[in-house]
C-alpha cells in the first residue's frame, strides 16, 4: 500500500503564511524520510473564514522537498479554472516532478464559490466534462480544435507539454453515486485514471461508492485501475483519547466552515454531523492508537480494494508537532500492521 501526504491548504485568516508554508515544507520532508510516495493538495477559494493556499503554486513551492515523490491535486474544483490554464499548469508540474504529476479534479459543490465567480452552479457538470475533455486533448494531441458550450479552441496547440505520455493520469472526485459512475465513464483506467473518494463521507458510503465504481467499470468493459487512492482524515496518537483531545477542536473548526458552505446539507446529506465530536468523527475520521488506525484501514482496504492512502493529517490551526507525529506513526507503525494483516487470509 502506498502513502500520499495530503497537505492541508486551509488556514485561519491572518495566519503568517510564510510560517505555514515553512511548516508544510517540514511536513513533506518528514513524509519523504518516512517513505511516503506522494504529496497531494486540495482547493477552495481563499475567501471568508478560511485562507486556502493556491494548489499549483503551493505544489511548486513544495517540489524541492518532495524530490522523487508524486505531486497531485486532490482535488481541483475544475469549473473554477479555465482549462487552458489548468493544462499549462499541470504540464509544468509534471516537468517539475520528473513526470510524476496527477491531476485530481471534481465538479465542485459550494454555492458561494460559484456565486463569487459569477458561474451558474447548474453548469458545473457541463463545464467539468468539457474542461476535462479539452485538457486531455491539449496534453495528448499536437493540435486541437474544440467547440463546446463553454470553451472553444480553434486549431490550438499547447507548447508546454507534460513529460508523461500520452498524458498525466487523472483522479476523478465525486460525492454521489451518479458522480462516481460518471468517473468510471470518463476515466481511461488503462493509462492510470481512477476515482478518488471524498474524505467528508462516512465509511459505509465510501464502501458503497467503491462498489458502484467497480461495477460501472465492469459494465463498460474497462480494466480496474492499478492505483486506487482513498482520501481519509487520520490522526494517530498513543491512544484514542489523546488523539481526540488533540485533534477534535481543529476538526470542528474546519468542518464548521464546510457546514456554513452547505457541505452537510447539500452534499453529505447528514445535517446533524457537526453537532458534536462523536457525530463528526463517526465513520469519517480514522483516529486513535496505531492499532486502532490499522484496524480501521484493514477493514476499509478489504471492503474497497484501495491501494493508496491519501492521508489528511492536519486541520486549520492544528499544532505542527501533532501533524508530524501522525505522519511518522502512520508510516512506521500503522502501515506495517496493515500490510501484515492484509497479507493474511481475510
Amino acid at each position: 500500500m502506498r502513502l500520499t501526504l495530503f497537505i492541508n491548504p486551509e488556514h485561519r485568516p491572518g495566519d503568517p503564511l510564510d510560517v505555514r508554508l515553512a511548516e508544510h515544507v517540514e511536513q513533506v520532508t518528514t513524509a519523504r524520510a518516512a517513505g511516503y510516495d506522494g504529496v497531494a493538495i486540495g482547493s477552495h477559494l481563499p475567501y471568508g473564514s478560511a485562507a486556502w493556499l493556491p494548489p499549483f503554486q503551493t505544489l511548486t513551492h513544495l517540489a524541492p522537498a518532495a524530490a522523487g515523490m508524486s505531486l497531485s491535486t486532490c482535488v481541483l474544483v475544475l469549473p473554477h479554472h479555465h482549462p487552458l490554464h489548468v493544462a499549462a499548469d499541470g504540464a509544468f508540474l509534471d516537468a517539475v516532478s520528473g513526470g510524476r504529476f496527477t491531476l485530481g479534479v471534481a465538479a465542485g459543490w459550494a454555492r458561494d464559490e460559484f456565486a463569487l465567480l459569477g458561474i451558474d452552479r447548474r453548469e458545473r457538470v457541463g463545464r467539468f466534462t468539457e474542461s476535462l475533455d479539452l485538457i486531455t486533448r491539449l496534453w495528448s494531441q499536437d493540435r486541437v480544435s474544440f467547440h463546446g458550450t463553454y470553451y472553444r479552441v480553434d486549431d490550438g496547440a499547447l507548447a508546454l507539454r507534460p513529460v508523461q505520455r500520452p498524458r498525466p493520469p487523472i483522479w476523478l472526485g465525486g460525492s454521489a453515486i451518479r458522480s462516481v459512475e460518471r468517473a468510471a465513464e470518463l476515466a481511461d483506467t488503462a493509462i492510470g485514471d481512477t476515482w478518488v473518494a471524498s474524505s467528508h463521507l462516512a465509511e459505509s458510503v465510501i464502501v458503497d461508492q467503491a462498489q458502484a465504481f467497480r461495477a460501472r467499470l465492469g459494465v463498460l468493459g474497462k480494466p480496474q485501475p492499478a492505483d486506487f487512492p482513498l482520501l481519509r482524515n487520520i490522526v494517530v496518537a498513543e491512544d484514542r483519547s489523546t488523539a481526540i483531545r488533540e485533534a477534535a477542536p481543529y476538526l470542528q473548526a474546519s468542518y464548521q466552515v464546510f457546514d456554513q458552505w452547505g457541505l452537510f446539507n447539500d452534499v453529505v446529506g447528514d445535517p446533524t454531523a457537526p453537532n458534536g465530536v462523536d457525530e463528526l468523527l463517526a465513520g469519517r475520521v480514522i483516529i486513535g492508537s496505531p492499532e486502532n488506525c490499522a484496524e480501521d484501514l484493514v477493514r476499509l482496504a478489504r471492503a474497497t480494494g484501495f491501494t493508496r492512502l491519501v492521508a489528511r493529517v492536519q486541520w486549520m490551526g492544528m499544532q505542527q508537532q501533532v501533524v508530524c507525529r501522525t505522519i511518522t506513526l502512520l508510516a512506521h507503525e500503522v502501515l506495517p500492521m496493515v500490510e501484515q494483516e492484509l497479507g493474511r487470509q481475510p
